[in-house]
């Protein structure tokens, strides 16, 4: 069970250490969501990282800078996927040229995951369970809709909204690959390391 760790839209002083230390205990990727950041700011942010792990961070704004910074890759908003033929062509040359670059997306219809047609690295279902960042996003999916649609799913699925460590067991029951961690990292009192470590052992016993 993968786990992938959203980044806090608002500033968090610690953030960087925070989630460096998580690199350091096995996170794969770390999707950056900074909104209320320009592309200088945001430059600012992602040049704290150390190199060694620029290429796990995943950017959702700003595309650009993950092929000049050499960053993971991309997450494709619904602004991104309204653009020309022309851009997913020139993307489309850039996996050619780099198999690794990670191309994602995130999904709130089951009908859209099987409809769409374009293959992702993986891709985000939410809210799967009720949010705990957003009070007005609730849980949307029937378990028999999940038990039917997701191995129909043309890349790996990860859960989103809501996500906490009792509900991993029925994560993976419901065929998805990992979930996305966010509210439950960046709301609470414990440390968001900790709870990724805690998390992650979790995700470790889940056969």
């Amino acid at each position: 069970m993968e786990i992938i760790v959203v980044s806090s839209t608002h500033e968090e002083p610690q953030e960087v250490g925070e989630i460096v230390q998580m690199f350091e205990m096995g996170l794969k990727y770390f999707h950056v969501h900074k909104p209320k950041l320009n592309r200088k700011q945001l430059i600012e942010y992602l040049d704290q990282f150390p190199e060694e792990y620029r290429s796990k961070l995943v950017l959702h704004s700003y595309h650009g800078l993950a092929f000049k910074m050499k960053l993971g890759g991309i997450h494709l908003t619904r602004k991104h996927r309204k653009r020309s033929k022309l851009y997913f062509a020139r993307l489309w040359v850039r996996r050619k040229l780099n198999p690794d670059l990670v191309v994602s997306r995130s999904f709130h219809k089951l009908s859209d995951l099987t409809n769409d047609k374009r293959r992702y690295t993986y891709a985000f279902l939410s809210p799967v369970f009720d949010s705990i960042s957003h009070s007005t996003l609730s849980a949307g999916f029937s378990k028999r809709a999940l038990l039917i649609v997701i191995p129909q799913a043309r890349q790996p699925v990860y859960a989103m909204g809501g996500i906490s460590e009792e509900k991993f067991d029925y994560i993976h029951k419901h065929g998805f690959d990992g979930m996305a961690l966010h509210g439950t990292v960046w709301e609470g009192k414990i440390p968001p390391s900790a709870v990724f470590r805690s998390a992650f052992e979790k995700a470790i016993q889940i056969r």
